[in-house]
């Protein structure tokens, strides 16, 4: 996934090109919802307890790789049977968040993927840790660029800001979602995601944010040396977020040298992250036009024909942004 705060200026940016209407006062008045909806699924991966199942179970990997625009389609549906017009509104704005998300790990995550030599048939550790070393590098180069702040003085916490109602709302309609397109109960499977669970890996996303902030660096040293006595590269070190970037000009690719999507060596490009950038934003111009033409509509987003609008989003992984439903695993 590209970084935290990768993701919140990919939000922000897009908010600020919505002209006025009904879409950017929703995203306005409900913009902790918004903001949450902005990180996507990987509150889940925060979540201890839920990274204890394997496979089709592990709640974050499956809504990453697996039927993506039935996912969506489900939820837009759920928001035109819910009566209370506050509610509508709440979703809504969540889901222009999660919008956003999906657009950009669609469209930069085989980058990231690729430049931590990620490999589809054996992940590793220590890909995971290149991962994340270059996620906070590009999440540092983007928010100096963009706010003129250092990670240091950014707080990842406080972008996720929820009232009572707001995130008993949204842990209970967002638990719906998944269950009916992921968990339906079988004589096969049982499991369920629970409104708690969502509600617990918002908490834990709020606690992780914190834990992995690393003004000084000391936090990144510390587990970095204890890393190195049994491991070859660091791996929880990498994830502390600190001020310095490790490779500029290597991380944005802006040589422009050739790099290749894991899950289809057919697909090579030289493309640069801001390149990527600039087509993420333009991909999410275009659904949050989309979707703004269909709250606005006078009929109901259950009975509507949403066929413009999800051919627009698509059914591609989080992951390889490929059409979704054959790869699993990758966080």
């Amino acid at each position: 996934m590209p970084g935290f705060t990768t993701h919140y200026i990919f939000g922000l940016k897009s908010y600020r090109h919505l002209g006025s209407c009904r879409l950017k006062y929703l995203i306005s008045r409900y913009r902790g919802l918004y903001q949450l909806g902005l990180q996507g699924p990987d509150m889940f991966f925060y979540y201890i307890p839920g990274l204890r199942h394997r496979g089709f179970n592990n709640v974050g990997s499956t809504m990453h790789s697996y039927r993506t625009g039935d996912f969506f389609e489900t939820f837009i549906r759920h928001i035109g049977s819910t009566d209370s017009n506050t509610q509508q509104g709440q979703a809504i704005a969540y889901l222009a968040g999660l919008l956003s998300h999906y657009a950009a790990d669609s469209i930069c995550h085989p980058y990231i993927y690729a430049l931590s030599d990620h490999c589809v048939e054996h992940p590793n550790a220590a890909s995971y840790g290149r991962h994340a070393e270059l996620e906070n590098d590009i999440d540092a180069i983007l928010l100096w660029h963009y706010k003129k702040k250092k990670p240091s003085e950014f707080s990842q916490t406080a972008t996720i800001l929820l009232n009572g109602q707001e995130i008993q709302f949204i842990s209970r309609f967002l638990s719906e979602c998944i269950n009916s397109v992921y968990y339906p109960v079988t004589v096969h499977s049982t499991f369920r995601v629970t409104p708690a669970m969502v509600h617990r890996s918002i908490i834990a996303m709020k606690i992780g944010t914190r834990t992995l902030s690393d003004s000084k660096g000391r936090k990144r040293f510390g587990l970095a040396v204890l890393e190195s006595l049994v491991m070859r590269r660091p791996v929880a070190s990498a994830k502390m977020v600190a001020d310095g970037v490790v490779d500029y000009h290597g991380c944005l690719n802006t040589a422009h040298e050739p790099w290749i999507n894991p899950w289809d060596p057919s697909l090579v490009s030289t493309e640069s992250f801001p390149d990527l950038f600039g087509k993420t934003i333009e991909k999410s111009d275009e659904i949050f036009r989309m979707l703004n033409h269909s709250i606005e509509c006078p009929i109901s987003l259950q009975r509507q024909n949403l066929e413009d609008l999800l051919t627009v989003i698509g059914s591609n992984s989080y992951h390889s942004g490929l059409p979704t439903g054959h790869e699993m695993g990758a966080e």
